[in-house]
This record gives C-alpha cells, sequence and structure tokens, in this order.
C-alpha cells in the first residue's frame, strides 16, 4: 500500500519529530484508519535508524576541534564577564554602607555640637543686651569664628553628591 499523497508533509514532518500538537492529534486519527500511511511511517522511521546507525558523528580534524573549543571557552568568559557586573553592583554597597554610615554620624556629631555652641543661652543672653551695631559684630565674629567648621560641611556635601552621582552611573 501506499501512503496518501496528500499526507506526506505531515508524514515526514512525523518522521523528523518535527509536527506540532494540533497537527499531531489529526495525524494520529488518520494513522489509525490509513494502513498505508502507517506502513510507510514505520519504512521511512527504519530507514532513519539504519543511516544513524550506519553514519557515526562526523569526526573533526585537530585544527577544527581546537577552533571550537576555543569558540567556546571564549562564549563562557564573556558569560561570566557580562555577569560579574552584577557582583560588582551588590558588592558596591557593601562598601558604602560603612562609608556612609561614617559621614551621617560626622554630620550628626558636627550638627549636635554647632547646635550646641550656636544657641547657647548665655551667648543668646550677651546678644540680647548689645545694641544692633555690636549684635552684627559678634554674629560675624561666630561667624569666623566657625568657618573652618562650615569648610568642612561644604566638603563633606560635596562628598556626599560625588557619592551620589557615581552611584547613579
Amino acid at each position: 500500500m501506499k501512503a496518501c499523497p496528500n499526507h506526506q508533509e505531515t508524514l515526514f514532518l512525523d518522521v523528523y519529530g518535527e509536527l506540532d500538537p494540533v497537527k499531531r492529534s489529526v495525524w494520529e486519527r488518520h494513522l489509525e484508519t490509513c494502513a498505508g500511511c502507517r506502513e510507510e511511517r514505520q519504512r521511512l522511521l527504519g530507514l532513519l535508524d539504519r543511516v544513524r546507525d550506519e553514519m557515526g558523528p562526523p569526526q573533526l580534524s585537530p585544527k577544527k576541534a581546537s577552533a571550537l573549543s576555543w569558540s567556546i571557552k571564549r562564549g563562557l568568559r564573556e558569560q561570566q564577564a557580562s555577569s560579574r557586573w552584577w557582583k560588582g553592583l551588590l558588592g558596591t554597597p557593601n562598601r558604602l554602607i560603612p562609608s556612609l554610615a561614617v559621614v551621617s554620624l560626622v554630620f550628626v556629631a558636627l550638627g549636635w555640637f554647632t547646635i550646641n555652641k550656636v544657641y547657647d543661652p548665655s551667648s543668646i543672653q550677651k546678644v540680647s543686651g548689645l545694641k544692633s551695631e555690636e549684635q552684627m559684630v559678634v554674629k560675624d565674629s561666630e561667624v569666623i569664628n566657625n568657618l573652618e567648621l562650615l569648610e568642612e560641611m561644604d566638603t563633606l556635601r560635596k562628598l556626599v553628591q560625588v557619592v551620589d552621582n557615581r552611584d547613579i552611573i
């Protein structure tokens, strides 16, 4: 018996294992009723098995084997390199967190001492008893005395901006 001529393509796709599931169910129902297609399928499967048994895998020349090995190793290295940036990204916060904690503590300490010095009740009482010009001189002298502290705070502010901008990049 011969296979149905309108099912030749389906037969070949089935034998090569490339038949989609929807067509496979229709094809299996057809095989139950058509002896010719069943026999042709078995004959083709047997032929493909004999061909696979007779022909071993192709042998690579040493040059091609070396090129293939090098290509695989290079691909693996590139894959590892692309995954390393995640490790670097995840490793950075571990070093960054203690640094930010120290900077925060310095800000808190400087703020605490600045608030205590600026809002010292005795200095407010002294300034309140003076004339307006004398009060401005006292405030200017406080700014001059605390200029070094202000410069340090400005430096810390710039440092925080640099760290924040580096995290964005």
